[in-house]
């Protein structure tokens, strides 16, 4: 009976011993990554969460590791905190108390439905980290506290509206200064409302001139409808008034006040007397001409679309694209007044595009304005003509 006491007391044990062990080891995420490009994961309290597969961190931009900090040599390697969590638990980067690391993202993150941000912390003890955004790697925003565990954190009310960033930074707040893995326990950190964009549109649009109706999608065309809301903000900030929608209403195949507002201003006309063609896709002589009459309706007083011709420009005129020729002739005035500007620029051998001629270019997309584009140049034209 002594014996089988001291066997049970001995199991006892040696059970408490290793739940300690195990409450000290970093603690991996039970998640999936599934067909529709997501990652499943359930938090700490049993809720089913999904991030974006594309979301995740991409790079170690920087990183500091805090003192103490831990002597296991894979937890002291930064690009355990890039990617999708791991199945393994003994898997992450460790701050070490007071570290920080500073992670680059493929994607723009910004603030929209629910929780933009999580950052996935693991181990027995639950430590926090203070999280911080940027687009640039100067200004940086604190959105605040990720507590441990699998964090959510919301930019609302925390960055500039409609602005897009690709760092965060995370700072060990000193939780758990003591054990073999001091510092927060990072396996992964997400965006969840993300944009698809390239680095240098990313750096370049002004937030102020972002619509609400624009796609995730950056790199895709953009269409009328789309482009008549980058403009109507572009108008909007470097008239300082608020655009008003035509009463008329003439379109009968869009009802969009955006579009209702660009025509009142003078920004853009119809297809025809009723057709506004919202659909349609936007070539890069077409953005031309509107953020040039964005540009008149700004600066030139009694300018409208009607007398148009009444208000010359006046730019010295610089060296002629390569497919000058395919300049349509009422829109070649606002390109090279653009060009002049250093609003809009050519390709490495200085073609325009201005316009889609064949069907294989149509097919191609081959003059179309992408998302990112126009923004770009519109984000220029505020900024070298405001």
């Amino acid at each position: 009976m002594k014996k089988a006491k001291r066997s049970i007391r001995a199991a006892l044990a040696v059970a408490v011993a290793l739940a300690m062990l195990m409450s000290l080891m970093p603690m991996a995420f039970a998640g999936e990554l599934r067909s529709d490009g997501y990652y499943y994961f359930t938090d700490r309290d049993g809720t089913e969460l999904k991030a974006p597969q594309n979301a995740f961190a991409t790079s170690v931009i920087d990183y500091q590791p805090g003192d103490p900090w831990t002597s296991v040599e894979l937890n002291k390697d930064p690009k355990y905190a890039l990617g999708l969590p791991y199945d393994d638990e003994d898997i992450s980067y460790t701050l070490g108390v007071g570290g920080n690391i500073t992670l680059g993202f493929d994607i723009g993150i910004y603030d929209g439905p629910g929780l933009d941000v999580y950052v996935f912390e693991v181990g027995g003890a639950v430590e926090a980290t203070e999280v911080e955004v940027s687009n640039d790697l100067r200004t940086w925003y604190d959105i605040g506290t990720a507590k441990g565990k699998t964090a959510g954190l919301d930019l609302k009310g925390k960055v500039p509206e409609n602005a897009r960033f690709r760092y965060i930074r995370l700072t060990d707040l000193k939780s758990s200064p003591s054990g073999r893995w001091p510092g927060a326990d990072i396996q992964g950190v997400s965006g969840l409302n993300i944009t698809t964009a390239s680095d240098w549109s990313l750096k370049e649009i002004d937030p102020e001139i972002i619509p609400d109706n624009l796609p995730d999608d950056w790199t895709q065309p953009i269409t009328r409808e789309e482009f008549a809301a980058v403009s109507v903000k572009a108008y909007e900030k470097l008239s300082g008034t608020k655009a008003i929608p035509d009463v008329t209403d003439p379109f009968t195949d869009c009802k969009d006040p955006e579009v209702l507002k660009a025509y009142n201003v003078g920004i853009t006309a119809g297809t025809s007397d009723t057709t506004f063609s919202p659909y349609l896709l936007l070539n890069r002589e077409q953005a031309a001409s509107m953020l040039t009459r964005v540009f008149k309706r700004v600066s030139m007083n009694g300018w409208t679309l009607k007398n148009d011709a009444a208000y010359p420009l006046h730019y010295t005129m610089p060296a002629p694209f390569r497919d000058d020729a395919q300049i349509s002739g009422w829109a070649r005035d606002s390109v090279y007044f653009m060009a002049a500007n250093n609003i809009i620029v050519g390709n490495e051998n200085h073609y325009f595009m201005p316009r889609n001629v064949t069907s294989a270019q149509e097919a191609d997309h081959y003059a179309n304005a992408t998302i990112e584009q126009a923004l770009a140049i519109a984000s220029r034209m505020v900024n070298n003509l405001g």
